[in-house]
């Protein structure tokens, strides 16, 4: 975006394009400190956001861009590191919750009998693990369409039953939503409970009346995720 120095920028018009570039230098500085554990890739990463700022500014200077073209162009940057930020905190969120779900799974398996297991605890544990594996894969190669081998198992038997790979994505989104209703809802033993034989109905309650509040906002949030992904599946057949 160069035209041969047609603008003329005044120093006050300079100086807010430059207050902005380190604006976003340092927003670039504080993500990398967030969301980088390597040293050299959130150098990597500053560095490259602050010679990016340098470059408009000297553009703006030189007048090969008005200064209006400037700004926008940093906050344009500045957006999208947003998005990339909310992109990879889903991503994390996906693993985080595909975690929950292995252990809540393993934890059902143990209260219940073998129909509770096969029923919530089993699924449970292969969505976690397919999630950890999506969401991580996705963080690693940073991409978001990578797909588990239980998502695909949907896929496979919404094709076969006539529709399409959307169509399994629903039901998988729905799936995770139902899950995460069960967890919620299940019977589980009162914090400080103990029989020395046989716990009696008591001594049980809702699993969701023993969590935290942190932990059912955190629920509730990869719920309104998958519930978003559901939507935007439907939305698209």
């Amino acid at each position: 975006m160069r035209n041969s120095g047609n603008y003329a920028a005044t120093s006050t018009e300079v100086w807010e394009v430059s207050h902005l570039a380190v604006r976003l230098t340092q927003y670039a500085c504080e993500v990398g400190a967030h969301h980088l554990q390597d040293d050299v890739l959130r150098a990597q990463f500053t560095q490259e956001i602050a010679y990016l700022g340098q470059v408009i500014v000297e553009d703006v200077r030189a007048g090969n861009i008005s200064a209006d073209e400037g700004r926008e162009a940093l906050e344009q940057e500045y957006r999208e590191l947003l998005r990339q930020i909310w992109e990879y905190s889903k991503l994390v969120a996906g693993v985080t919750a595909g975690v929950l779900q292995i252990g809540t799974g393993i934890a059902v398996c143990k209260f219940t009998a073998g129909l509770g297991c096969a029923i919530g605890g089993f699924p449970m544990m292969m969505h976690g693990m397919n999630n950890i594996y999506e969401n991580g894969m996705n963080i690693v190669q940073r991409r978001n369409d990578n797909v588990g081998p239980v998502r695909r198992i949907y896929q496979n038997v919404a094709v076969a039953a006539g529709g399409v790979k959307s169509d399994g994505n629903v039901a998988y989104g729905v799936s995770d939503l139902g899950l995460s209703a069960y967890n919620l809802g299940r019977i589980v033993l009162r914090p400080g409970a103990w029989r020395l034989f046989r716990y009696i109905e008591a001594d049980k309650t809702r699993a969701i009346k023993t969590m935290s509040t942190h932990s059912i906002v955190f629920e509730v949030g990869v719920d309104m995720l998958t519930g978003d992904q559901v939507l935007v599946e439907l939305k698209d057949k």
